[in-house]
């Protein structure tokens, strides 16, 4: 059996064109030589964090997507251990994406104007999930645009009982929002708010 998994990382804004390159290139060979398969590099390019790193506000973003066999799975660590040797890295997450992906093959999404909890529940006596509305059954923590609406000025998250979310969504949208905040697409307190 395959599983999926992603690898988004945040690299110094600092080095050249063709420093940033070799890493991203040497990423891949050392993913290549634990087997991954089906290697995907999107380069987001130089974005500015929610919150500053190392004294840096800017980082290059990079996602990678691969494939590894069950039997492989276990030389992730291997991965992480050279991704924690190069300094030049400033921030990663690897992510096993299976159970995501599934879930984002089921949805039926619904076309609607409708796209913040407050508009939503606007006139109602009793909340409703937003999420289930509009047949989310994944929520992708890159999605800083929605996820930003269950978060307070403060970067308090809202909880259920504000949102109207059902209590599964409130654990994936959590879940999301930790990992924008850990990858620096969400501010932690409010002295970082965009």
């Amino acid at each position: 059996m395959v599983q999926q998994y992603e690898l988004y990382f945040i690299l110094n804004s600092d080095l050249d064109a063709a420093t940033i390159s070799s890493k991203i290139s040497q990423i891949s060979e050392n993913l290549t030589i634990i087997e991954a398969t089906n290697l995907k590099t999107n380069e987001e390019g130089v974005k500015r964090m929610a919150y500053p790193i190392n004294k840096k506000w800017n980082g290059f973003y990079v996602s990678t997507t691969f494939e590894l066999t069950l039997e492989n799975t276990s030389k992730v660590s291997e991965i992480e251990r050279k991704i924690n040797l190069d300094e030049n890295i400033i921030r990663y997450i690897i992510l096993n994406q299976t159970e995501y992906l599934t879930q984002k093959n089921k949805e039926v999404l619904k076309e609607t104007e409708i796209s913040d909890h407050r508009t939503f529940n606007k006139g109602r006596k009793t909340k409703a999930s937003l999420s289930e509305y509009l047949g989310l059954r994944a929520i992708d923590f890159k999605d800083v645009a929605y996820l930003g609406q269950f978060a307070s000025p403060y970067a308090k998250i809202f909880v259920r009982s504000r949102t109207g979310t059902s209590a599964k969504f409130q654990r994936k949208i959590t879940t999301a929002i930790k990992r924008a905040r850990h990858m620096a697409l969400l501010p932690f307190t409010p002295k970082h708010s965009l």
